[in-house]
């Protein structure tokens, strides 16, 4: 039994300086967790979304590439100064992480560190879709998300679109997904004869028959916030409602809990 702790460790510690030595686990990329709100259909914030941002040459901040090569120990990093400018308010936090990550040794470490450190908020752990990766080790992926459940963690799946791809994609998810995010670029037609596999009612109605929740991002205008009442989604991200920001410059809720422009 020694001999096999010992192995297992040796191999975490492997894979970790692996994970190390690639791409954004380099400390010259500066790196920084932004945060943008999430609002209710009377503008009251619900929670934030976390954000990984780099920086460029010229000082604005970007999507970095790679994100797959974040090690969760940089990820913990980054966010302990995010995490104590955060409200003491027992609303959600998503933290947005890839595939890779979720999979990883060092998941479950993860999971227990931010919920101990953000309460009384509740954690998300947001995964966002994308079309061209794979998916593979679904017995290990499932076990994490369960096991982060079982401390109180949420589990939400972004970047939803008008493709019927995308519903075949997490139909062997469905079962730990609390909610489903769609953007509202993806639903904009720029052909009134442009057809969509999907539309955003059918992604309610499978929420609704799901018993997930449902959040519409991507809201920039008026006519988009009328489209999300007029189809009873009730939770909504977006330019509209607060660009994402870095919590440590200024805050984006008045004393009324509503989000503010600064």
């Amino acid at each position: 039994m020694l001999v096999i702790s010992v192995l297992i460790i040796g191999i975490y510690f492997y894979h970790s300086r692996q994970r190390s030595n690639n791409y954004l686990g380099k400390e010259e990329f500066v790196l920084r967790y932004f945060i943008q709100p999430t609002v209710d259909d009377c503008g009251k914030l619900t929670g934030y979304e976390c954000l990984l941002r780099e920086q460029q040459p010229d000082g604005s901040w970007r999507l970095p590439q790679q994100l797959e090569t974040l090690p969760l120990q940089r990820v913990i990093f980054l966010l302990e100064s995010t995490f104590k400018v955060l409200p003491e308010e027992p609303i959600q936090l998503s933290i947005n992480l890839d595939y890779d990550q979720i999979i990883s040794p060092e998941f479950d470490y993860f999971v227990r560190w931010a919920i101990s450190k953000i309460s009384p908020m509740q954690l998300a752990v947001e995964l966002s879709l994308k079309p061209d990766q794979r998916y593979p080790y679904h017995t290990t992926f499932l076990r994490h998300i369960k096991t982060g459940q079982s401390y109180g963690m949420r589990f939400e799946v972004d970047n939803l679109g008008a493709e019927s791809a995308n519903m075949q994609m997490i139909n062997w998810m469905v079962g730990v997904i609390d909610t489903l995010k769609c953007s509202m670029r993806a639903f904009r037609k720029t052909d009134a004869n442009q057809w969509l596999d999907l539309n955003l009612q059918s992604w309610h109605r499978f929420a609704e028959e799901q018993h997930m929740q449902l959040v519409l991002t991507g809201i920039e205008n008026e006519a988009d916030e009328a489209l999300a009442s007029q189809l009873n989604i009730g939770l909504r991200q977006g330019y509209r409602f607060g660009r994402p920001s870095d919590p440590t410059k200024h805050k984006e809720v008045g004393q009324d809990g509503k989000v503010v422009e600064k």
